[in-house]
C-alpha cells in the first residue's frame, strides 16, 4: 500500500485532515457572513435560501444549471452542531488514517466519496437536496476500520478503544438517522461512502487514485516556490 512515511504535524502544511476541517469551517463561515448581510440588508430568510444556499446544495432536477453542486454539496453542513459532529468525527477517523501513515490518502477519498454520490444521486433522480459531509466522513471511517481497525484511540480512558468498535458505531448510528432520508439518497450515500474500502482495496494493489492530486499539488507548490 502506498502510504506517506510519518504523521504529519498538526500545524504543517501536508496536513489534510486540518485542511479538510479548515475547508469546511471557511464554507460554514462564508456562508454565515453571507446570511447576515441578506439580514442586515432587510431581506428574508427565503431569499437567503433560494438565492444563495439552494445554489450549493446538489438537487438532481437542477444540476444540468447549477453542475458546481457536485462538487460543493458535500461540503456544506445544514446547521452548526451538525457542521461540529461532523468534523469531529473526520478528526477522529482522519487522525486514525495519519497514526496509520495515510495522511495523503485523506483527502482523495474524501473527494472521490462526494464525487461518486453526485453521481448516482443524479443518475436516480429525485427534486430533495443533498447536502452535508457526513458522505466524506462515513467514506474515511470505512478506510480507517479497512487500513487499521486495531489501532486505539482515546487512550486515556481504559487504555484506548480500537478503529472497529469506533468505526461501527458511527456508521451504525449515522445509518439509523439516515433511515428518514429518501431511498435515493440513502442509496447515493452508501455507494459513495463504499469508495473509501474501494480506495483502499485498490492501494493494494498499487493503484493510487489520488496520485494525480499529489502531482497538482506538488507541481503548484513549486511553481509558487521562488526561482535562484
Amino acid at each position: 500500500m502506498s502510504t506517506s512515511t510519518q504523521k504529519p504535524l498538526f500545524g504543517a502544511d501536508n496536513n489534510a485532515m486540518v485542511a479538510l476541517v479548515s475547508i469546511n469551517l471557511v464554507v460554514a463561515v462564508t456562508l454565515g457572513l453571507i446570511k447576515m448581510i441578506y439580514y442586515l440588508e432587510g431581506h428574508t430568510i427565503l431569499q437567503y435560501e433560494t438565492e444563495v444556499f439552494d445554489m450549493v446544495k446538489l438537487i438532481p432536477t437542477k444540476w444540468s444549471t447549477q453542475p458546481w453542486a457536485i462538487l460543493t454539496f458535500n461540503w456544506v453542513n445544514p446547521g452548526f452542531w451538525v457542521l461540529i459532529t461532523n468534523m469531529i468525527w473526520l478528526s477522529v477517523f482522519g487522525n486514525t488514517l495519519q497514526e496509520a501513515s495515510a495522511n495523503k490518502h485523506i483527502f482523495p477519498i474524501y473527494f472521490y466519496s462526494g464525487l461518486l454520490t453526485a453521481f448516482v444521486y443524479v443518475l436516480l433522480g429525485s427534486n430533495t437536496a443533498l447536502l452535508g459531509s457526513h458522505v466524506g466522513v462515513i467514506a474515511l471511517a470505512l478506510a480507517a476500520l479497512k487500513i487499521a481497525p486495531k489501532t486505539k484511540i482515546l487512550t486515556s480512558i481504559a487504555g484506548g478503544i480500537p478503529t472497529w468498535v469506533i468505526a461501527v458505531f458511527y456508521i451504525g448510528s449515522t445509518g439509523f438517522t439516515l433511515l428518514n432520508n429518501s431511498w435515493q439518497q440513502i442509496t447515493a450515500i452508501s455507494i459513495g461512502a463504499l469508495s473509501g474500502i474501494v480506495y483502499t482495496q485498490l492501494l493494494k494493489k498499487e493503484i493510487d487514485l489520488g496520485n494525480w492530486m499529489h502531482q497538482l499539488l506538488r507541481w503548484f507548490n513549486n511553481s509558487l516556490s521562488p526561482k535562484n
